[in-house]
């Protein structure tokens, strides 16, 4: 039997959630080790972003997106990571940032060197620092978006 939780959330209010839902990050993401329990909630239908809202934080809640939506090339090397179960079942999400400059203009980078690692079965994962030459904050729109997500140096 599924436990039904009410949670407060950033975006979408009060709303029920079920056991069954819940990411559990044993590798805690940045910054945030004391907030280990999440659930993913849609930003929009026809968008590609999520929020991953903590359970126990109504305040806390990140927005994230597959880097495989704009980087079929995106690699993540399992060779660097613990035993998160066969990569098959991985879901990878990386974090996005959004800030406006001093004029008022938008910027959307994502952070490609960190990525979020979620084992669909199990439902727990963790943020990992790739060794691989990708952009902590690459721009998603507000900048030039080619090149990947590698470094500057690297391109």
């Amino acid at each position: 039997m599924m436990t039904q939780n009410t949670i407060r959330t950033r975006f979408h209010g009060e709303i029920t959630i079920v056991d069954h839902d819940i990411l559990v990050m044993d590798y805690p993401i940045l910054g945030f080790a004391n907030h280990k329990e999440f659930i993913l909630l849609p930003h929009r239908s026809d968008s590609p972003f999520l929020y991953l809202q903590s359970i126990t934080d109504p305040t806390l809640a990140f927005i994230v997106i597959d880097p495989y939506t704009f980087d079929a090339t995106y690699t993540v090397p399992a060779n660097e990571l613990p035993d998160l179960g066969n990569q098959e079942t991985w879901a990878i999400l990386c974090i996005c940032t959004v800030t406006h400059s001093a004029t008022g203009a938008l910027r959307a980078t994502v952070n490609l060197k960190s990525p979020l690692i979620i084992n669909r079965e199990t439902r727990h994962g963790g943020q990992f620092v790739l060794s691989l030459p990708y952009s902590y904050q690459y721009p998603l729109i507000g900048e030039d978006t080619t090149n990947a997500g590698t470094e500057p140096e690297n391109r």
